[in-house]
């Protein structure tokens, strides 16, 4: 049985009555755009950013926000120039300028050798010279910015023709573009001075129920509020988790695999799991060992949590942040951290002695940290008494059998209302175990 799944996530956005909400960042790029002013737009991968660009040069949205005012708007792949040298991205400008220049009124002639600069310019020149603006569009970009084989030269000529003929540029990158080539001499280029940076973000709570009820409309299959409102609990407002979380929702019961919204539960939540992995896998490897450590325990230095909040891992409460989705919080908590160990509820961080439980912290005494640290090295496993004294009171010995008790009735009153995950062993120890329901 052939299912038309309305919900995608693999790929960029191609069809225009495909493409969902991110209004308010079209009509502030645009706006820039409109006065000749260059933008950096900033966002993780998958939030949207290629699906924004294809959006931005379609004739509609040119349209709306130009009126009848002709402008050019080329966009470029940069996946395909990351070792190129500088006639091959010279080419590849041209090109994308010369096929967009082809769609619209003007007469631009194709150039016998586009692989050169003279080309390009030539090219703009006669563009520009008719009262048509020019944006270049450079789809991630960072791995043209971290081409070897671009000079500072080739940046500053790039950058002259924003002079020359008011020439925009229009960036996606996954990272800020000081933050994207290691070569100091590229990043001094007067070339990135140029740009007004914009995040990319996570859809508002409006984009994300209109994006479920857009997408179910026309289907034979809907969603009951407590399922809708599971998605959003799971994937947050993150566009690829959301629609992944819906693609299998709709698949489940579309294909009968469950007769009902209500019947779903862990169902889509294992299946939600398993396609977020890699996706969630890349970002982790990408963030350095201070990033790992600061979205692990939500704190950290101002910069670092600014740029966690920009990949759009952290949102900001009034308490202070929170994870944006709660299929991040659990990837997290199952990452070996450095300084932390992470069992069940419990985050325990050796190199702030703290200790907190599902965001909260907790008080421990010395004694009680050490107890709970040795019980969370072994989760769900039985860790003797004999060894457990030793991680609190070292080798030596006491004639008090009971220490180790009163310790552990004590240690639960501090936990609470966690206390029942230290499960007793009569005879044996004790386990850092979940409790039965």
């Amino acid at each position: 049985m052939s299912i038309d799944n309305p919900f995608f996530h693999r790929g960029a956005i191609r069809r225009a009555e495909e493409f969902h909400g991110r209004q308010s960042e079209i009509a502030q790029t645009m706006g820039l755009c409109r006065n000749g002013q260059s933008v950096s737009i900033v966002g993780p991968r998958r939030i949207g950013k290629s699906s924004l660009l294809i959006h931005l040069c379609r004739p509609a949205t040119l349209a709306a926000f130009l009126g009848p005012k002709q402008a050019i708007f080329a966009l470029v792949d940069c996946q395909e120039l990351g070792g190129s040298p500088p006639e091959e991205v010279y080419e590849a400008l041209l090109t994308s300028i010369s096929d967009a220049a082809a769609a619209s009124p003007l007469d631009v002639k194709r150039l016998q050798r586009p692989g050169t600069y003279r080309a390009l310019d030539r090219t703009l020149h006669t563009i520009c010279g008719a009262g048509v603006p020019v944006v270049v569009l450079l789809d991630e970009f960072e791995l043209l910015a971290a081409n070897e084989r671009l000079t500072p030269y080739f940046f500053a000529r790039l950058r002259g023709l924003t002079t020359k003929y008011g020439l925009a540029y229009l960036t996606a990158s996954q990272r800020p573009l000081i933050a994207i080539s290691a070569d100091e001499e590229i990043l001094s280029s007067p070339f990135f001075n140029i740009f007004v940076s914009l995040s990319l973000g996570l859809f508002t709570e409006s984009e994300a129920v209109q994006l479920i009820e857009r997408r179910l409309q026309g289907t034979d299959v809907s969603f009951s509020q407590a399922l809708r409102e599971h998605i959003f609990f799971l994937a947050g407002y993150h566009p690829c988790f959301l629609h992944i979380a819906g693609y299998h929702a709709y698949q489940a019961l579309a294909t009968g695999q469950v007769k009902s919204s209500q019947e779903i539960g862990e169902w889509l939540d294992a299946s939600v799991e398993v396609e977020a992995e890699s996706h969630l896998t890349y970002m982790w490897r990408n963030l350095t060992a201070v990033e790992q450590y600061s979205l692990a325990i939500k704190d950290g230095p101002v910069e670092t949590m600014r740029l966690l909040e920009q990949q759009c891992l952290l949102v900001r409460t009034a308490d202070g942040y929170a994870y944006s989705s709660e299929l991040l919080r659990r990837f997290i908590r199952r990452q070996q951290v450095q300084h932390l160990i992470q069992a069940g509820p419990f985050v325990i961080d050796h190199q702030r002695h703290q200790v907190h439980a599902d965001g909260v912290e907790l008080g421990l005494t010395s004694s009680q940290f050490d107890l709970l640290t040795r019980l969370s090295m072994q989760p769900g496993q039985v860790v003797p008494s004999e060894q457990l004294e030793i991680a609190v009171w070292g080798d030596a010995l006491v004639d008090d059998p009971d220490r180790l008790k009163t310790l552990i009735k004590r240690l639960r009153r501090a936990i609470e209302p966690y206390d029942s995950w230290i499960v007793s062993e009569r005879s044996v120890g004790y386990a850092l175990r979940e409790p039965n329901p």
